[in-house]
C-alpha cells in the first residue's frame, strides 16, 4: 500500500509541476499577447498621428494654393518675370514685373494682363496663369487702418534702412 500512495504522491507532484508550468507558459503567452496588442496600438497611433499631420500639411498648402485666387477686370497685379541669363547672378535680380492690369479674365485660371503706366518702346501685355500672378502692394498701403489704432498703441510705421558696402 506504501508503494502505491508513495507514487500516487509521485503522480500528484508531477502534474501539480506540470500544472505550475503550464501557469508559468500561460502567463508568458498573456504577457506576449499584451505586448503585441500595445505595439498594435502604438502603431495604430503613429498612423493616425500621421494622418493628422497630413491633414494639417494639406490645408496649409490648400489655404496658399493659387486656385483660390480670384482676379477681377482693372486688378493691380505683379507677373513673375523670368531671370535674364548673364554671367551675375540672378538673386538679385527683380522677380516679378509690375505694376500690371488685369484686361481680361478667361478660361482656365487665365489672365489677359498690360503694363499699367506704358513706358518707352513697345507696352508689354500677355496671357498668364495665376500662379504667374501676385496682388501689387504699394509701399504707401498700409495693411492696418489707422483709425482702428486707439490712441494708447503706437502706430506701426515701415522703414527702409539701406546700409552701404
Amino acid at each position: 500500500m506504501m508503494g502505491n500512495l508513495a507514487n500516487d504522491l509521485k503522480m500528484v507532484k508531477n502534474e501539480l509541476r506540470l500544472l505550475q508550468g503550464d501557469i508559468k507558459n500561460f502567463k508568458e503567452e498573456r504577457q506576449s499577447l499584451l505586448l503585441q496588442i500595445q505595439e498594435k496600438n502604438k502603431n495604430v497611433d503613429n498612423l493616425k498621428s500621421i494622418n493628422d499631420s497630413l491633414v494639417k500639411t494639406n490645408s496649409y498648402y490648400d489655404k496658399n494654393k493659387s486656385g483660390k485666387v480670384l482676379l477681377r477686370k482693372g486688378d493691380i497685379v505683379a507677373v513673375r518675370r523670368k531671370p535674364n541669363t548673364t554671367s551675375e547672378s540672378t538673386k538679385t535680380q527683380p522677380r516679378y514685373r509690375g505694376p500690371m492690369v488685369v484686361a481680361e479674365v478667361r478660361p482656365s485660371d487665365t489672365y489677359r494682363i498690360s503694363q499699367l503706366e506704358p513706358r518707352k518702346g513697345r507696352p508689354y501685355a500677355a496671357i498668364v496663369h495665376v500662379s504667374q500672378l501676385k496682388a501689387w502692394r504699394s509701399w504707401n498701403e498700409d495693411d492696418d487702418d489707422s483709425s482702428t489704432n486707439s490712441h494708447n498703441e503706437p502706430e506701426t510705421q515701415r522703414s527702409v534702412v539701406f546700409l552701404s558696402v
